[in-house]
């Protein structure tokens, strides 16, 4: 939406811009708040009645980038940059080796809080990468669900104090990871920009290979998958419609 090298500049030098872009970072993080929470309440509901379409439809808006993220490779089609992109595959899919118990609730005890800080700044330095959703992540870590639980509980008022704990350390985890990456980037788009974006598209490869393996562990419902096909085409559109306006 051409916003990105925006907040990159802003995140990775975030001391010097607080001041100058106040009202910037606060309406911008107003918006991922309240987006977040409308969000998971419906995500919530459609991944555990519906997966194997939600999944489809996140397929969809991750396809939809790939165009504009090959238009910044430049065309270098030389070995060293698509070494690039085999790296950025190997260490995505490399991640569903760490996968959590996707459907166990998350005890407050240290290891237990250590993981989930973990797991923050991992899905939220996804995010920064462009093309990758720090979701997707989630879902290959085997967390996807069960944040997306405890979000919904704490607008639901359940186990409020268990739940806030959780959601801070995962908080936490997602602050520090925004700006450590942001900071990477920056500095390697500045440096090494075409066989940066040589290994996002390796990364882009890898999430779509990932969560089409993960659409396998739910049963099959032919309507479903219709229903999902559609959602993958509208997915695909939107994706690709507002990445073409950059």
């Amino acid at each position: 939406m051409g916003m990105y090298e925006k907040l990159l500049k802003i995140v990775s030098n975030i001391k010097k811009s607080i001041k100058k872009e106040f009202k910037f970072i606060l309406f911008f993080a107003l918006g991922v708040v309240v987006s977040a929470i409308v969000s998971c309440v419906l995500i919530n509901y459609t991944y555990e009645k519906f997966p194997i379409a939600t999944l489809l439809f996140f397929i969809g808006l991750i396809i939809g980038g790939i165009p504009l993220i090959f238009k910044k490779t430049n065309k270098e089609y030389k070995i060293s940059n698509f070494l690039m992109t085999i790296i950025g595959i190997v260490l995505l899919i490399s991640l569903s080796f760490l996968s959590g118990n996707t459907h166990e609730a998350i005890s407050i005890s240290f290891t237990s809080l250590l993981i989930l800080f973990f797991v923050g700044l991992i899905s939220a330095g996804a995010m920064i990468i462009p093309g990758v959703s720090g979701s997707i992540v989630l879902v290959i870590l085997g967390y996807y669900d069960t944040m997306l639980q405890v979000i919904t509980d704490i607008v639901s008022f359940n186990n409020l104090l268990s739940n806030i704990i959780i959601a801070l350390v995962f908080g936490i985890g997602m602050i520090t990871g925004v700006l450590i990456v942001s900071k990477l980037m920056n500095y390697f788009l500045e440096k090494y920009e075409t066989k940066t974006y040589f290994a996002i598209v390796g990364f882009v490869i890898a999430s779509i290979i990932n969560v089409s393996i993960l659409l396998f562990s739910f049963n099959f419902n032919i309507i479903e998958f219709i229903v999902g096909i559609m959602l993958f085409i509208i997915g695909f559109l939107i994706s690709f419609k507002y990445m073409k306006e950059e």
